[in-house]
């Protein structure tokens, strides 16, 4: 019997949290008038509506997640870190750990989205949605396990990764695209052989120093971590370039039986904390070829999850980009294509090339050392 299609999990309430007035990351403070925040998660709402009022809601099964309960996220994080964000959110406001600010309502949020990834990954694992798009807010590819960071409280694909691990996944596969590196994902699984943590960033730009290509992994892990960072200015078929000769290769060498995308939409051209151009066709095209692989590798598991995203006007267009794909929908149409699809950026350039070249040839996992003895576990799916 086949799986009944794609599931949307959202929570109203995970609109509800913000990370209060600022500028960037930055709060209110000497120097910073009060604005808007970039990161203000009503503009989900908005992307959660595009999706509906195009019809393309009508192709999945929404579903209300549960909060993620303490076991669930000890899953990943101390017992302390799960103190601060409840006791900060509680007063009303605060930083929960390092730009990471909150509201009354943002711990209840937190754990809403990380109960919705979990939730997804298990559900998907059992055979009830082949695939899973989860629009939650606060992200969580930067939270550590001892600390929030930069928006993200808690580390919602690292949760589902380990929530899949108990359930049974024997190896996980984490594909992060959003535009800054996820440095708490990678802290997570670096020493863990069973998660193989693919991040496709921009170089340099969130966190300073990290998702360097020499990070491969250490110990039992080594191998395990892929990381891709793009030059500033990188565009539609630089990431598609990646796509086909990074991961897909990756992919196969590794054999998941569960893929999970932190599928942020803050590679967009459009998006204020990001230098990249990328475009809904873009996003449409990664998350299609990301189906398809998973359709070979996996049995079809594959689960979306959202992380940044900070353009007002233009995260609502990639989200639905990025739905449409994991619907088995064309490309939608998309009215701010224009500014950005003829920019010279769009063309993979010799100096993002380079990246590309130097991982094929030299990181453990693609160059074939792990290996040389024949196809790696799940090889013959």
């Amino acid at each position: 019997m086949s799986a009944p299609g794609p599931a949307w999990y959202s929570h109203e309430l995970c609109f509800w949290h913000d990370p209060g007035p600022g500028s960037g990351y930055v709060p209110v403070g000497p120097g910073i008038e009060p604005l808007r925040q970039f990161a203000v998660d009503p503009d989900l709402r908005r992307a959660e509506g595009l999706v509906k009022a195009s019809g393309v809601m009508d192709r999945f099964t929404a579903v209300t997640p549960a909060p993620a309960s303490d076991e669930d996220l000890l899953l990943v994080h101390v017992p302390e870190h799960v103190e601060r964000v409840e006791a900060a959110s509680a007063a009303g406001a605060g930083d929960a750990g390092v730009y990471a600010h909150v509201n009354y309502h943002s711990a209840q949020a937190a754990r809403l989205a990380a109960g919705a990834c979990a939730q997804a990954a298990v559900a998907v694992l059992d055979g009830r949605f082949d695939r899973a798009y989860c629009l939650v807010r606060p992200p969580g590819h930067h939270a550590e396990p001892d600390r929030a960071m930069a928006l993200c409280l808690y580390n919602n694909v690292a949760i589902a990764a380990r929530a899949a691990q108990r359930h049974g996944a024997r190896r996980v596969l984490i594909l992060d695209w959003d535009v800054h590196h996820g440095n708490g994902i990678q802290r997570v699984f670096y020493e863990d052989p069973d998660v193989l943590y693919i991040s496709l960033h921009q170089d340099g730009l969130f966190p300073a120093a990290s998702g360097g290509v020499l990070e491969t992994g250490a110990g039992a892990g080594a191998g395990a971590t892929l990381n891709v960072p793009l030059p500033p200015g990188s565009g539609h078929a630089a990431y598609l370039a990646v796509i086909d000769r990074v991961v897909e290769p990756a992919a196969r060498a590794f054999g998941p039986e569960l893929i999970l995308v932190a599928a942020g939409v803050d590679a967009g051209g459009h998006d204020p904390m990001g230098r990249m151009m990328c475009t809904s066709r873009t996003l449409h095209a990664m998350t299609s070829t990301m189906c398809r692989l998973a359709g070979e590798l996996t049995d079809g598991r594959i689960v979306f999850c959202h992380e940044g995203g900070y353009s007002a006007w233009y995260q609502p267009m990639l989200v639905l980009g990025t739905a449409s794909a994991i619907a088995g929908l064309p490309a939608p149409h998309d009215p701010f294509l224009h500014s950005l699809e003829h920019l010279p950026g769009q063309r993979l350039q010799p100096h993002q090339n380079r990246v590309i070249e130097h991982l094929r040839t030299r990181h453990p996992l693609l160059a074939g050392q792990l290996s040389a003895a024949g196809p790696g576990p799940g090889g013959d799916h």
